[in-house]
């Protein structure tokens, strides 16, 4: 059986009657936030809270959360309610803070990120994060260099403040919207940088923009992402990205392609077409045997290229990976080799 997990939730009272985070102990780099704070719906993140270094104020609440068995957002239990901090050493716990924090799931009650709240969160990788968020504070994720993925449970027709988040990151970012029915699309947005130069002798300052990373974040509307507004940039990105971008960007599309049709399509399959070896390489590398199964399927995968998969997980070392490999190539390619053989033969 797996052993209870403990929280220990510093936080206090918002005038909204809700409850506001300020700092965060636990025993693993992966956080799952509870839904409740002492019976308050958890609707903010305070400023700091995840910071190396954070200030409490003295009316600060505490309260200590146990998790059994299978964990997610809903299933904290209060322990206690404890009044008075010397009591804290039953449960030793680390600060979740800094470089200690990995990946978080934040509850779809949490409407508000405070200032700095990720502030030097520099192994922080992913988020998963409901669609209610929309206020987020000042250089929220400064120096999380390694943050580059968010798992947003809301629909790709729903409104959320994912741009709050994407308009402070100027790296990397993959976003897979996941509704009701499971993941209805994932989209890459590329790095992208800025630059000023002054304008003298006025001395004003003019706004360099490198990259279609920062017109990819501007493809919403009233807080819903805007598909084809999106694919409007992969023909000047074509002249502009590095071919990793590229590969992103085109198999996140066709793999969910909702609101993808005519030209972006037809652009889209035929970068595809073009580097099908080094998408099927890739996508072994990153263990996406379902990916490779779908692009096998619609017939955008060719035999040399899944060829190629193989042979990189045969170098990889990964049985598992190679052998259902092995059997896709049974499944999807068989019957024509038979074929071209028996003509050949003819």
């Amino acid at each position: 059986m797996e052993e209870n997990k403990y929280l220990r939730i510093f936080w206090e009272k918002t005038e909204d009657n809700a409850a506001r985070i300020l700092r965060v102990s636990g025993s693993e780099p992966l956080l799952i936030l509870p839904d409740t704070v002492g019976g308050y719906p958890l609707t903010e993140i305070g400023d700091y809270c995840f910071a190396e270094s954070c200030r409490l104020p003295e009316t600060y609440l505490e309260t200590l959360l146990c998790q059994e068995g299978e964990r997610d957002s809903s299933g904290w239990k209060t322990v206690t309610e404890l009044g008075v901090p010397e009591r804290t050493e039953k449960f030793p716990l680390t600060v979740i803070a800094g470089s200690y924090l990995e990946e978080m799931v934040l509850p779809e009650t949490l409407e508000k990120i405070g200032n700095l709240a990720f502030y030097n969160c520099s192994s922080l990788k992913k988020i998963t994060m409901g669609k209610k968020m929309e206020q987020v504070g000042s250089d929220a994720f400064m120096n999380c260099r390694k943050f580059g993925q968010i798992l947003l449970c809301c629909g790709v027709g729903e409104r959320s403040g994912i741009r709050q988040i994407l308009s402070q990151i100027s790296s990397d970012m993959e976003v897979t919207f996941c509704g009701k029915s499971g993941v209805e699309a994932v989209v890459f947005y590329p790095e992208y940088y800025e630059s000023y130069d002054e304008i003298a002798p006025a001395h004003l300052f003019g706004r360099n923009i490198e990259g279609e990373g920062f017109r990819a974040r501007q493809c919403f509307k009233d807080g819903i992402v805007r598909l084809m507004q999106y694919d409007t940039i992969f023909p000047k990105a074509c002249a502009e990205e590095n071919d990793r971008t590229l590969r992103k960007i085109t198999v996140a599309r066709l793999r969910y392609p909702v609101e993808l049709n005519g030209q972006a399509k037809q652009l889209y399959e035929a970068y595809f077409a073009e580097h099908d070896r080094e998408i099927a390489e890739e996508l072994t590398r990153e263990k996406r045997l379902d990916d490779i199964r779908y692009f096998c399927e619609q017939k955008l995968l060719l035999q040399g290229s899944l060829e190629a998969a193989i042979q990189t997980a045969a170098a990889m070392e990964w049985a598992e990976g190679t052998a259902a490999l092995l059997h896709m190539k049974q499944e999807f390619f068989a019957k024509a080799a038979a074929e071209r053989y028996t003509f050949e033969e003819f």
